[in-house]
C-alpha cells in the first residue's frame, strides 16, 4: 500500500524524528512507509480531544484548534487547524520504528515449543521471541506522547468519518 499523507499516515516521512536511527535506515523505503501506515492505523483508534476539520476527512487528524497542556513545556500549547502536533508526528514515527524492529507485534507471533508431552502434561517453551507477552504494542513511552492529546473519561463525540 502507497503511503499517501493525511490519508493513511500522519507522517510524510519519520527520517526528521529517525535520522541516523541504524533500524530506520536499513529498512527499504516500502518497509518504513508500511511502518507508517500500520503506526498510523493503531494511534488513530483512539478518542482524540478536539473535533475533525472535516466529516470526509479518513483519519482523526486533522483537528479544529484548540489548546492542551504540554507537561514538557508545563504550559497550554495551542494548535493550528489543518496541523499534526509534534507530539502526534514523534508518536508515528517512534511506534513506525518500533514495528520495525519488532515485526511480530503487527504480524502476530510464530509459537514454538522446545517439548511438549503427554502425560503428565508438560509443555516447554524457551523461544522468548516467540511469546506474545514480551512486546508492547503501543509502548510506554509512546502513551505518555500522546496522553495530553487524547479525550479522557466517558464523553464521546464525532471525531472523524466513518
Amino acid at each position: 500500500m502507497a503511503l499517501v499523507y493525511l490519508q493513511n499516515s500522519f507522517l510524510e516521512s519519520a527520517d526528521t524524528y529517525l535520522a541516523d536511527n541504524p533500524v530506520w535506515e536499513a529498512a527499504s523505503s516500502e518497509e518504513q512507509d508500511q511502518a507508517l501506515i500500520d503506526a498510523t492505523r493503531i494511534l488513530d483508534n483512539n478518542l482524540w480531544v478536539g473535533s475533525a476539520v472535516s466529516s470526509t476527512q479518513p483519519l482523526g487528524w486533522p483537528r479544529t484548534s484548540f489548546s492542551f497542556f504540554d507537561p514538557v513545556l508545563g504550559r497550554y500549547v495551542q494548535t493550528e487547524e489543518d496541523s499534526i502536533p509534534v507530539r502526534l508526528q514523534k508518536a508515528t514515527a517512534f511506534l513506525a520504528l518500533h514495528f520495525l524492529k519488532y515485526p511480530q507485534v503487527i504480524n502476530g507471533y510464530d509459537v514454538t515449543y522446545d517439548e511438549i508431552s503427554v502425560g503428565p502434561i508438560s509443555i516447554k517453551n524457551t523461544d522468548a521471541s516467540s511469546s506474545a507477552t514480551k512486546v508492547a504494542l503501543i509502548p510506554t513511552e509512546i502513551r505518555t506522547l500522546i496522553l495530553p492529546l487524547l479525550q479522557l473519561g466517558t464523553t464521546s463525540t464525532w471525531w472523524r468519518a466513518n
